[in-house]
């Protein structure tokens, strides 16, 4: 596959080349509805898997171990650092967002990350990451990415066989709209309940409360929230495995982040940027708020205040 697309940093074409070749192969995969049934093996965060899951982890192998300039890959369906080759970048994957969605015809997708300097876990930070993004496989093949500090749209033309690549605005819009799991607000810290329920108010003058958007598919949530603006939030909760919230820091909400810091939006785990959350491990797991600057301030604000 050709992809006409040069990156602002050197020796990265080919890597976002098979990025996306990767993803094609997948999304050819689910249209013919293969692997939508689950494997009996689980993966490295303890998620029931799919077999599209392995299939899409394998096809992202096979593009990425193709080039010369990736040195580690790090995915949620292996336990470790996978090493390809002594090159200068390191690529971090969620192969199948919302695999579980995709049951259902809710939009799945895949996530993607790439750092410079990443020899072991902590290396895979956001002081390292130079470009992060997304695909969705939905009615068409999209890809959302961040090079550096310009952000890009990728629409694939399943006739043709090709990528049109074009630059999107700055700024992400600005939107009342709250993407959130409110089926657990009885077991979030009582801070967040309290913030949560403020958002819903109408007494105290506000107009409108925010609106809920949920598909339960990080990809989907976040698409909406770059095109519309808002909050997307998957906080910690007081029960079981979910006491760190359940999305993953390397793969899942440092590229997401670094992609919405590129249009102006911001991001936190209730104390700092998901940016300079420091990472310990590689499947480690984090509370996730990312939107609107304003709004990620006021979540801060609130926990600060509780």
């Amino acid at each position: 596959m050709s992809l006409k697309f040069q990156s602002r940093n050197p020796n990265l074409d080919g890597i976002y080349a098979g990025l996306f070749a990767a993803s094609q192969d997948i999304y050819n995969e689910l249209k013919k509805g293969a692997g939508l049934k689950f494997a009996a093996t689980g993966n490295e965060s303890g998620d029931d898997q799919l077999e599209l899951d392995i299939i899409a982890d394998e096809a992202f192998f096979k593009y990425l171990s193709q080039d010369s300039h990736v040195r580690y890959v790090v995915s949620e369906e292996r336990p470790g650092l996978s090493k390809l080759s002594d090159g200068p970048y390191s690529i971090a994957l969620d192969p199948l967002d919302g695999s579980k969605s995709a049951l259902i015809g809710i939009p799945s997708g895949a996530i993607f990350g790439i750092f410079e300097n990443a020899n072991v876990a902590q290396d895979f930070n956001g002081g390292n990451i130079i470009s992060g993004g997304f695909f969705v496989f939905g009615m068409n093949l999209e890809a959302y990415f961040a090079d550096g500090p310009d952000v890009y749209k990728g629409i694939f033309d399943q006739s043709a066989g090709t990528w049109e690549i074009i630059a999107l605005p700055d700024a992400m819009p600005g939107a009342d709209v709250l993407a959130i799991n409110g089926a657990n607000q009885l077991v979030w810290d009582k801070w967040l309940q309290e913030h949560y329920l403020s958002l819903l108010d109408t007494k105290n003058g506000t107009v409108k409360p925010h609106n809920m958007r949920w598909f339960a598919s990080m990809v989907s949530d976040l698409k909406r929230l770059l095109l519309q603006g808002g909050i997307f939030a998957y906080p910690s909760a007081n029960r079981k495995g979910y006491e760190n919230g359940h999305l993953r820091l390397v793969y899942e909400a440092i590229p997401m982040s670094f992609l919405i810091h590129a249009m102006g939006g911001s991001s936190t785990d209730g104390d700092q940027s998901l940016l300079k959350t420091p990472v310990n491990e590689l499947h480690q797991k984090t509370p996730v708020f990312i939107g609107n600057a304003d709004k990620i301030a006021a979540i801060e604000a609130a926990k600060r205040g509780a």
